[in-house]
């Protein structure tokens, strides 16, 4: 990983470490994220929904018909470091304050569901990094991709041998690499092919507490 990316991965863990609010959604995770990174005066930018076109990305074997959207590009110079973002998350209730009054049993984060599409989606997001390394290796050379949650089964994992283990996300899985694909033809991978990892991956949670809730992240570099 290059000093740029291991300085951005460094700051994310700070952001983790250091969240003392609910995040709403994924885009209010992003542009919080993107604000700290901002702040820490090392960067010259931080872009959000960094844009490529699909008829640029099928040409490194992007395997989707949709464009590519990065969560987040940071630059010092001419070095970027595209930054993946995951926040599925399971139901909070809490009291929230809102112009000095107290609002009780506010739904902050919402119960998402759909591990299986959230699972392929964080390794789609790796692939889609490796993806951007290859088109741009001179300005481009390391990325990340980030999933925070508060959903503990994906520290534990699909069972082995169901149709999405192959993009399990259980603590301590290690050498990740190669063709991932659903088992048999479920309904859901319609419009999800299988894709081929070029690296070879690790999964590591880490613990964290946002306004008293138990959370967890993990960070790929790729």
């Amino acid at each position: 990983m290059s000093s740029l990316a291991t300085t951005v991965d460094k700051h994310i863990r700070e952001f983790m470490a250091g969240c003392d609010g609910l995040m709403f959604n994924e885009r209010d995770f992003q542009m919080k994220l993107a604000v700290s990174l901002l702040a820490k005066d090392t960067y010259d930018d931080v872009e959000v929904e960094y844009y490529i076109p699909n008829s640029v990305a099928k040409g490194a074997g992007y395997e989707w018909s949709s464009d590519l959207r990065l969560d987040l590009v940071v630059r010092k110079g001419a070095e970027y470091v595209p930054v993946e973002l995951k926040y599925p998350t399971r139901r909070v209730m809490t009291d929230i304050i809102r112009f000095g009054k107290v609002l009780p049993g506010v739904e902050i984060v919402k119960n998402q569901g759909a591990q299986d599409i959230v699972m392929y989606n964080f390794w789609k997001d790796v692939r889609r990094v490796e993806i951007v390394r290859s088109l741009f290796p001179k300005a481009v050379k390391g990325g990340l991709s980030v999933m925070l949650t508060n959903d503990d089964y994906y520290l534990r994992g699909p069972r082995p041998g169901t149709i999405c283990s192959a993009f399990s996300l259980a603590d301590g899985r290690s050498a990740v690499t190669g063709t991932l694909a659903w088992a048999g033809s479920p309904r859901t991978a319609a419009d999800k092919p299988p894709f081929t990892l070029g690296g070879k991956y690790s999964v590591a949670w880490h613990n964290t507490s946002i306004d008293n809730q138990s959370f967890y992240y993990t960070i790929i570099t790729i």
